[in-house]
């Protein structure tokens, strides 16, 4: 009787707009009962305000002190409005001094007190504090530096610097949008570039962490008994967030495509089954090898996309041969304005839900169109290639979740982040949501358009 209800189209949208109710409404509770931190976003460092010390200023915290002398350049970091990051830069005659202390029981070969000159530190911590100290009296520590002209200020170098601070910051991302969960006040948080010591990362908090290139700390706090940052339940809240907003996504997708059936059609033309299998596996790995290729070496966008290209010009050359119409990879008008009025709807819902906050504009860079070229391709060997064959020869969930699973373990394993389960929910909600579209509607231009849409929204997006 169920499965006889739901053979009609209507009741199929009827309970595709439910389920899409019930998930934004999840969406919405699991986002107003968090902590004020959940959704903290776009931490920025203004670079175009940079002031300097006028006298000798220091902090010192359980296990570290740092002192920096007059002249001392600082750029503040600020999230809406507060100040929650510096960078010192001190002057070349006059380096910062740093000098650590550790108990014996942990510090095994190590002095008992470290001491180097810091080329620059990066500190984020306490950033109300920060509020007071950044003020523009003229007679307090720090004097906005007027006379530092916009050509004498490396603001390349300090942008480029100021990025190691995001890897201080616990982060997660919501379908390529980047969220920072900002320290506590409890918590210490510094980067430091010292002359002897490299590059230093001192972490304080239940658990007292410091590493650098030779050697390496860690040991719980003698005080310190309840874990400040990240919060306990911070990433049990995200997973369950992004699972809300993958639901909602595709339960609007099939809101909108409900009364298109998912039923195979009989293929015109003999193929080789094992030769495909081959093909299929080959094209995965190539995937992943091309991902970790472009993460490594970086190339243009244009050589990205010719690369994309070339295991496609095989796919062509085999369907002609086997006589496989373009209709059957999805290249045709069925589907089209439905699949297309969904792509355009779910990057929205997605970028709202996302960024957590409303758009106030966007940022046109005609310069992202190779890099649009190479996800319409990517997308177009990853679905209409394999997840099309493998829809064909088992079924079309197998293909969508085979597919769909596999390339989010090739998009965390081989991206620039770091390996964890809050990356690769993420990256498989996105990659369900793009592949369940050609589930739906086995339209592959509607399909690349949403891929194209969701991996650019991010960044031509203005919040």
């Amino acid at each position: 009787m169920f499965k006889k209800l739901l053979s009609n189209p209507v009741t199929r949208t009827f309970v595709a707009l439910m389920i899409a109710v019930v998930a934004v409404l999840g969406v919405f509770f699991t986002y107003v009962t968090a902590p004020e931190v959940f959704g903290n976003t776009s931490v920025q460092f203004d670079i175009d305000t940079v002031y300097y010390f006028a006298d000798s200023w220091s902090v010192a915290y359980d296990y570290a002190e740092i002192t920096f002398s007059p002249g001392t350049l600082v750029i503040p970091g600020y999230h809406r409005g507060r100040v929650v990051a510096v960078l010192l830069i001190p002057p070349e005659e006059h380096p910062g001094a740093l000098s650590m202390s550790f108990p014996s029981d942990y510090s095994g070969d190590l002095p008992d007190i470290i001491e180097d000159n810091l080329d620059q530190g990066l500190i984020l911590l306490d950033y109300a504090d920060y509020t007071k100290i950044l003020r523009d009296f003229g007679d307090t520590i720090l004097l906005r530096a007027d006379e530092v002209t916009e050509a004498e200020v490396p603001n390349h170098y300090l942008k480029r610097q100021l990025e190691h601070g995001y890897n201080l910051l616990t982060s997660y991302e919501i379908f390529g949008y980047t969220n920072w969960l900002l320290p506590t006040p409890q918590t210490v948080l510094l980067r430091m570039w010292g002359q002897r010591l490299g590059m230093v990362t001192y972490y304080e908090d239940a658990q007292v962490i410091v590493k650098a290139p030779d050697f390496s700390l860690n040991f719980k706090h003698p005080q310190i008994e309840k874990q400040f940052y990240p919060p306990e339940s911070y990433k049990t809240r995200a997973i369950v967030y992004m699972a809300f907003l993958t639901v909602a996504a595709i339960s609007l997708i099939a809101f909108i495509a409900g009364g298109l059936e998912v039923r195979e059609k009989e293929v015109k033309g003999q193929y080789s089954i094992y030769t495909t299998i081959a093909a299929l596996i080959g094209a995965l790995l190539y995937a992943a090898a091309l991902s970790a290729f472009d993460q490594f070496f970086q190339p243009s966008p244009y050589a990205t996309a010719a690369l994309w290209l070339l295991p496609l010009v095989g796919v062509i050359i085999w369907a002609r041969k086997d006589r496989l119409e373009p209709s059957f990879f999805g290249l045709s008008f069925k589907g089209l304005v439905t699949g297309l009025i969904a792509a355009v709807s779910v990057c929205i819902f997605i970028a709202l839900g996302s960024a957590f906050s409303l758009p106030v504009g966007l940022n046109l860079d005609f310069s992202l169109l190779p890099i649009g070229l190479a996800v319409l391709l990517r997308v177009s060997l990853v679905r209409g290639f394999c997840q099309r064959i493998i829809s064909h020869w088992l079924h079309p969930l197998a293909g969508l979740f085979i597919v769909s699973g596999a390339w989010a373990v090739i998009t965390v394993f081989t991206g620039p982040g770091a390996i964890g389960i809050l990356p690769l929910v993420s990256a498989l909600g996105m990659s369900l949501v793009v592949g369940y579209l050609y589930y739906c509607s086995k339209n592959l231009i509607a399909t690349c358009l949403l891929a194209v849409l969701l991996e650019l929204a991010p960044i031509i997006i203005k919040f």
